[in-house]
């Protein structure tokens, strides 16, 4: 009998892999297990009746008879092409001839190990050898496609038994949304095997969604793209911290602990991966990020729950932020266009700069609707408060500069001068930014405040790179004209109500 060893102490480091390893053990426990009966367990948990029926021969009784259909669980069958088997017969239905199955055909998956022992492409362990199927290890590519994504094994990639049972078993242990036939996403977290296990136990098994067509992940909003997404489940995910009607004291500090959200050191970094691909006849992968600084952007989202709070913003701050990174998509005929979301959220998941994406947003997608409306509020306090954390930006010119822009927008919007705005979202160098202000000053008679006139060493403006001091000042004058409009519309809408 071939059986297979599992232990919490023998991670592979693979982030697939190991979260097959939590999935049997936590089934099955440390030890010693038969082969079969791990697969056959993996088998009973994947395969679901599809809903339909079909027909089989019997021999035994002469009789054709009906049977229910199965298949691969969703979406897992984008990626085990697998087929049922059973034997079939010639035989005359109707006076035409048909080729029945026997039986009901049953789905099986069979490892074929090696009876010659050699290593583990994976683990490194010495053993009999499979060469990896996608149902076994979802990145795997034959050599004749492409590679792999191990260009070191031009063979193929080889895995042991428990290996390739604790691929399958990764199955079972992801988080996917889906975007309709449009996108899969899905998600899997990576730790020290230790608190892998835990985190898969106490947080990520309650928080996951059953019978959902949809998905099992929650997400505080999703798209078509996986930064917006991701950034959806991370926003979700911290929202389980310090209170959580899912989560019990216990998994809410181990939660706080990997996020570095106490005052302990974390005991190891915890790791996030994304993959996105569109859901055909097969998987078609288009893009797989890694995310290992979790614990920064924890800190940035109570940063921004802790100034939502302060400011008196949203009694809920936690829905305010969410609020704030879910608003910038757009209506494009029938569809929804969240291209500006994804760009943002790609932003702030790398610690870039979102603000030029943010100006996109106002100029090309609020400006141009027919009820042109401005930003959330909260939206420039939590940027500005994302740029002084990120790039050390100067809280007091921050203040100078919203101030001013915030003039500008109201002047341009009392006198329609919205052309002056876009004059400003379109300088490509600082004299360029300059003649426009100087314009602005004379056509709408405001001030220019005198520390946006210093220019300093390497085109910067109070240490800030000029193109980011002007593209936050068309932010704030834009989203001020924004808000004018949208008053006045307000305001002629009540008066003919009234008439």
């Amino acid at each position: 009998m071939q059986t297979i060893q599992l232990s919490p102490n023998r991670p592979t480091g693979n982030f697939w892999v190991d979260t097959g390893l939590v999935v049997l053990l936590d089934q099955f426990g440390p030890g010693q297990h038969s082969v079969d009966l791990v697969l056959n367990w993996l088998l009973s948990q994947l395969v679901q009746p599809s809903g339909k029926k079909a027909r089989y021969y019997d021999p035994s009784t002469g009789q054709i008879r009906e049977y229910n259909k199965v298949n691969w669980v969703y979406p897992t069958n984008l990626f085990i092409k697998v087929a049922g088997d059973a034997p079939k017969i010639k035989i005359k239905v109707d006076g035409k001839e048909e080729r029945l199955f026997t039986e009901p055909p049953r789905y099986k998956l069979n490892l074929k190990l090696s009876k010659k022992r050699d290593t583990c492409d994976l683990c490194g362990d010495h053993a009999p050898l499979t060469d990896a199927k996608m149902w076994m290890f979802p990145f795997v590519v034959e050599p004749n496609k492409f590679g792999t994504f191990y260009p070191g094994t031009k063979r193929g990639l080889r895995l042991c038994a428990r290996c390739a049972l604790a691929g399958l078993a990764g199955y079972l242990g992801w988080l996917w949304k889906t975007q309709g036939r449009d996108a899969l996403h899905f998600f899997i977290f990576h730790a020290e095997m230790q608190e892998l296990i835990r985190l898969h136990r106490e947080v990520l098994k309650p928080l996951r969604l059953s019978g959902e067509r949809g998905g099992t992940a929650r997400v505080a909003f999703s798209g078509h793209y996986v930064n917006e997404t991701t950034l959806g489940l991370l926003l979700e995910l911290f929202r389980h911290v310090r209170q959580s009607d899912l989560l019990t004291d216990k998994a809410r500090a181990l939660l706080a602990n990997l996020l570095g959200a106490t005052n302990n050191v974390p005991k190891a970094a915890i790791t996030l991966y994304a993959v996105t691909g569109t859901p055909a006849q097969a998987f078609q992968m288009k893009a797989l990020r890694e995310f290992s600084r979790l614990q920064r952007l924890y800190h940035l989202y109570e940063s921004w729950l802790r100034l939502i709070g302060e400011k008196q913003i949203d009694p809920n701050p936690h829905h305010r932020v969410v609020q704030i990174w879910a608003q910038f998509w757009a209506k494009q005929g029938k569809n929804l266009d969240s291209i500006w979301r994804e760009r943002i959220a790609w932003a702030l998941l790398e610690f870039g700069d979102p603000t030029s994406y943010v100006e996109d947003f106002l100029f090309v997608a609020r400006a141009r609707d027919e009820n042109p409306r401005p930003l959330v509020r909260g939206t420039i306090d939590v940027l500005n408060q994302y740029l002084r954390e990120v790039f050390g930006m100067d809280e007091q010119f921050q203040r100078t500069l919203s101030g001013f822009g915030h003039s500008l927008g109201a002047k341009a919007q009392e006198r329609t001068e919205m052309g002056i705005l876009y004059a400003l979202r379109n300088a490509k160098n600082p004299e360029d930014f300059y003649r426009v202000l100087n314009d602005a000053q004379f056509r709408l008679e405001i001030t220019i405040p005198e520390a946006l006139l210093r220019i300093e060493k390497g085109e910067r403006i109070a240490g800030a790179p000029w193109m980011r001091v002007k593209t936050l000042l068309s932010i704030y004058a834009m989203n001020a004209y924004l808000r004018g409009t949208a008053r006045a519309q307000t305001e002629s809408k009540e008066v003919t109500e009234e008439e």
